[in-house]
């Protein structure tokens, strides 16, 4: 239900027309009256049932879960393609550090999509943009998997993650515009992040198991395959979420029924430009990371963070299988660690949620950011812990299991302390937050596009137990970020120009 207000300046009143259109798709007749005055389309209350606040709980959480699958397949193809580097620089005559660019470009697009569907959520609404990249994105997938030549595979796999990065740069804001509570935004998520940092973790593995027994082109095409039922199952039963954008077109579709100009949504009378969109885009996230300290600190963390989850797909090929002499596929199964961890790691952030951001929110009614980050000061202890694992046991006297064990810890630290950053920077920034996180995405997948080639530099002047105890103690000396923001956050925070002030 939406009511139409009409407001006729010489009579000094106003009417209301309540007109079930949403729900059916189909309005009822229009009073002849709306043709005079002036018409405001809004909600029929706060309650009504067609604002996406108010969609039932089955409803929300389908779109959240379909929606998630999306976003795991494009995360799933940035690291496939490890599972068969190899075969593909022996079948397309490249050489190992060409061949690192099928990740590093990919990573790169990351950094670059954002900032094209970002404006474009605003302009257009949520669904169109991010269903426009996920096409493009598996027609991509498609151009990979016929690839004949290293250019084509390269550039095809860069244009496949900036179309796919629509997902990355949409839906958490489309899950902020029908998820209004702190414990139900935390659960989202944490599913959200499942997807997001499984789908690196399980790549390798389905990439080298399809590609030892049909080959790397059909490892693409299975991809390709689950990337479009589950696009288009999350198509279906995903509508616009946005408020503005759902009240924006209903009054368009009443201008055209009606022959009414003057009808209009709240807001529609701000018009956005080229400068509007450079400023808020471009030269503000810029502005932000010059001037706030809290994002810097984040942003250089969680970039850090990023880039270790990408050097794994270096490491881990050189400690299994160069060191140890297993083959791709056996080697491929150490993965399942970090897997662990990132799933361990996602519950302990929903429980995190529902135990103990919800409660304090509800008791006290009070917007404390700070409450984000005790999972990234445990993710911040225990990350290092599981780097300097790893390096330690990386010798073939050493048992694997202890190796592959080290995986849970390094997988756990990473999400611990990646999403509670993007959720601390959410609540801080609140209606700066597309900037901050703007700025904090293009930095960390330009910082995690260069760690591969990071990785194979460690590995071959230094070895895995000298070059991932480096590692290890640059985690080790970006452990107090988040002590320090829990401790002063608040404090700087009364400092901030863009932090949300209550």
């Amino acid at each position: 239900m939406i009511s139409y207000f009409m407001t006729n300046p010489e009579k000094k009143e106003t009417r209301t027309w309540m007109i079930r259109c949403l729900k059916n798709r189909k309005s009822r007749p229009v009073d002849t009256e709306i043709n005079a005055g002036t018409v405001t389309v809004c909600w029929n209350g706060p309650k009504d049932g067609a604002r996406p606040r108010n969609w039932s709980p089955v409803r929300k959480w389908a779109i959240v879960i379909t929606n998630s699958l999306a976003t795991f397949m494009v995360s799933f193809s940035s690291s496939v393609f490890s599972g068969f580097i190899i075969q593909v620089q022996a079948e397309l005559e490249m050489s190992a550090d060409v061949s690192l660019l099928g990740i590093s470009l990919y990573v790169l697009g990351f950094s670059v999509g954002p900032m094209v569907w970002g404006p474009a959520s605003e302009l257009y609404g949520k669904t169109r943009p991010l269903w426009a990249g996920y096409v493009f994105f598996c027609i991509f997938q498609a151009v990979s998997a016929v690839s004949r030549s290293a250019p084509s595979l390269l550039i095809s796999r860069l244009l496949q993650a900036i179309a796919g990065s629509s997902t990355l740069a949409i839906m958490s804001g489309m899950f902020v515009d029908f998820l209004t509570e702190p414990t139900s935004r935390g659960i989202a998520t944490a599913i959200f992040s499942l997807a997001v940092f499984c789908g690196p973790a399980a790549g390798p593995i389905v990439g080298n198991v399809v590609t030892a027994h049909l080959g790397w082109r059909w490892a693409i095409w299975i991809t390709l395959i689950s990337s479009v039922g589950v696009g288009i199952s999350a198509f279906l039963i995903t509508p616009e979420t946005s408020e503005t954008i759902i009240l924006r077109r209903m009054a368009q579709r009443l201008r055209k029924e009606t022959g009414n100009e003057a009808i209009s949504a709240p807001g529609q009378e701000y018009e956005y430009s080229l400068s509007v969109f450079a400023d808020k885009y471009l030269t503000k996230p810029l502005r932000m990371f010059g001037s706030e300290p809290i994002l810097v600190m984040v942003t250089i963390y969680m970039s850090f963070v990023y880039g270790i989850i990408y050097l794994t797909f270096e490491l881990y090929p050189q400690a299994f299988v160069v060191a140890r002499g297993w083959s791709l596929v056996d080697a491929s199964l150490a993965f399942l660690g970090i897997l662990a961890g990132v799933i361990v790691a996602c519950i302990a952030l929903g429980a995190h949620s529902i135990c103990h951001v919800g409660p304090r929110f509800a008791e006290t009614g009070e917007h404390v950011p700070e409450r984000r980050l005790p999972p990234m000061m445990l993710g911040s202890v225990i990350l290092p812990i599981g780097t300097f694992w790893f390096s330690w046991t990386s010798f073939p006297e050493v048992s694997a299991v202890a190796q592959i064990c080290s995986g849970v810890l390094i997988g756990a630290g990473a999400i611990l302390s990646f999403m509670s950053g993007v959720l601390y920077l959410t609540e801080v920034y609140l209606q700066h937050a597309n900037s901050a996180l703007a700025i904090n995405n293009f930095i960390r997948s330009l910082f995690a596009a260069g760690f591969p080639y990071l990785g194979k530099l460690l590995i071959v002047r230094l070895g895995i137990s000298v070059g991932g105890s480096i590692l290890g103690g640059i985690c080790f000396a970006l452990m107090p970020v988040s002590v320090v923001l829990w401790k002063f956050g608040n404090i700087i925070r009364q400092w901030s120009k863009y932090a949300y002030q209550e």
